[in-house]
């Protein structure tokens, strides 16, 4: 039997933390409109950075289009962004930096408690009200730098043309084949074709994440890409609908429910 899972860090990430005996160089991008808030995440920042004998790179901006900018010169390990800006919004940017592939580790700083929900829906490490107590802070920013640079769990694709490594956050949802299995990917084009198949895929995806959930026979979602539920069927980020099987419904909601109130107690 093939290994099909493995758990990756790396010296360097292509977005992420250099590490190196024990000692990290990070880079933080604060985004917020308000000046004074700006300067006060900043100094919270260096504290910490302090604190851990930890030398790092800030960079702030007062709108997310001054950030994707930047972006383009290169990209941040942890990103504290606020929600309501003039412009493009914090949702928006956090969307915009996943589309780009970006593992970055996204802190939402705002002053709105109603967005939450959306704030964990692109994998952000936390979500802090305003007026941030720097204890709070502290400790998110501890969650983040462990976070960064860590892989996660990878799923070995056995295909006709040989294995393919693919991140399960990654995977959108698995299509049964026959004895066969699609892996459908965000961000990517045709699905793979694994010559496992979904039964066995289930399972061992299965002991190593809670995220997934088979929501037909023939059809597993990631929990984290489902964009909304009906009784009938599920929209994924991709905008595909898949159908839900009758008796599936009730035990998807719960499953959903169960996934963001997770995210939430992290």
């Amino acid at each position: 039997m093939h290994q099909l899972f493995s758990d990756s860090s790396h010296a360097m990430s292509r977005d992420g933390c250099r590490k190196e005996e024990g000692r990290s160089m990070l880079r933080f991008m604060i985004c917020d409109d308000e000046p004074l808030q700006l300067s006060l995440l900043e100094t919270y920042v260096r504290e910490w950075a302090a604190e851990k004998k930890m030398e790092i790179r800030t960079d702030r901006f007062q709108n997310a289009e001054q950030l994707l900018f930047a972006w383009e010169e290169g990209a941040a390990d942890i990103v504290l962004l606020d929600i309501d800006m003039p412009g493009m919004d914090g949702i928006s940017l956090a969307r915009r930096l996943r589309h780009k592939g970006a593992g970055v580790q996204i802190l939402f700083v705002t002053g709105f408690a109603d967005y939450a929900l959306e704030g964990y829906e692109v994998e952000a490490v936390s979500y802090l009200i305003k007026p941030v107590e720097k204890g709070k802070l502290f400790a998110c920013l501890d969650r983040a730098w462990e976070r960064c640079g860590q892989e996660g769990p990878v799923l070995l694709v056995e295909t006709p043309w040989g294995a393919a490594r693919v991140k399960l956050r990654d995977i959108c949802y698995l299509e049964s084949d026959a004895h066969n299995t699609q892996v459908h990917c965000v961000r990517a084009g045709e699905p793979l074709r694994s010559r496992i198949g979904i039964r066995e895929l289930e399972e061992r995806i299965g002991e190593q994440t809670g995220t997934f959930f088979k929501i037909h026979r023939s059809y597993l979602v990631n929990l984290g890409h489902v964009g909304r539920i009906a009784r009938k069927e599920v929209t994924m980020d991709t905008g595909e609908s898949l159908p839900v099987a009758r008796n599936r419904w009730e035990a998807l909601n719960q499953a959903y429910l169960d996934y963001y109130r997770g995210w939430q107690k992290t």
